[in-house]
């Protein structure tokens, strides 16, 4: 009776052994989301900073050494540049997607999409204030997100027949806590708007002459230059009014 127990208590752990083994097995195999891959090195490093790899993968390693301690790929994609916000780095890739992550550990933290983003497409990706959030603005949408998690907070769409300037003299302009955009429209969709945007999203709008270039100022103000203006003119980028007719806005 007894070594009937026993040999039914080692039929049931090595049974149990085998599912273990089967199980471990079936999440070897299960293709990581994204296409994700990342690898450790067999030799240990710590990683104190990131790059972007010669194969377009994202390498993290030892600034120090240059010592690669773990790299990070998406098949058949390419990251384009990293951004670093706050603690976190977030990579833009070929397709539109970003991706946040640390050196240490070797884990990519968040996935979100961009729509309407390619290799070629203009983005613009800054940090807001400190880091806790930033800001992704195409001539499609302006988005905002929290850095650690990668939830989105706002998203703002032009009006139909408008879009954003997404790049050049007039292009965005990041100031701090703050972006500023131009927005233009086709004849009859509406006219020509500067507009402010924070964590919270856009937070004013002022029409405007179409500026031919922005640019900041040492004072933390935006220099607006128009025609058929010869001199620029500040502007308060948590207003949207000319900087000395705002005496208190805060930053």
């Amino acid at each position: 009776m007894r070594s009937r127990l026993s040999l039914r208590v080692l039929l049931t752990v090595v049974l149990l052994a085998g599912l273990a083994l089967v199980g471990q097995a079936a999440r070897a195999a299960r293709p990581a989301p994204f296409g994700d891959e990342v690898v450790a090195q067999t030799r240990r490093t710590d990683a104190d900073a990131l790059r972007v790899g010669a194969g377009g993968g994202v390498e993290a390693y030892d600034a120090r050494s240059g010592a690669v301690a773990w790299s990070y790929r998406r098949s058949g994609h390419r990251a384009l540049r990293l951004v670093p916000v706050g603690a976190t780095t977030v990579a833009r890739w070929d397709d539109g997607e970003l991706t946040g992550m640390e050196p240490e550990p070797a884990v990519v933290r968040w996935h979100r999409y961009v729509p309407g983003v390619g290799a070629r497409t203009p983005l613009t990706l800054v940090p807001l204030g400190a880091g806790e959030t930033f800001l992704a603005l195409t001539r499609d949408v302006v988005m905002t997100y929290n850095t650690d998690d990668g939830t989105l907070r706002t998203s703002t769409l032009p009006p139909v027949g408008c879009s954003f300037r997404d790049q050049g003299p007039a292009g965005p302009l990041h100031l701090g806590a703050w972006v500023l955009a131009r927005r233009d429209c086709a004849d009859g969709a509406g006219g020509t708007e500067l507009e402010g945007y924070s964590l919270d999203g856009r937070r004013w709008q002022q029409p405007t002459v179409a500026p031919v270039r922005l640019a900041a100022r040492p004072d933390g103000d935006a220099d607006v230059l128009v025609v058929p203006r010869r001199e620029p003119y500040a502007v308060d980028p948590a207003t949207g009014r000319p900087a000395k007719e705002c005496v208190c806005a805060a930053r």
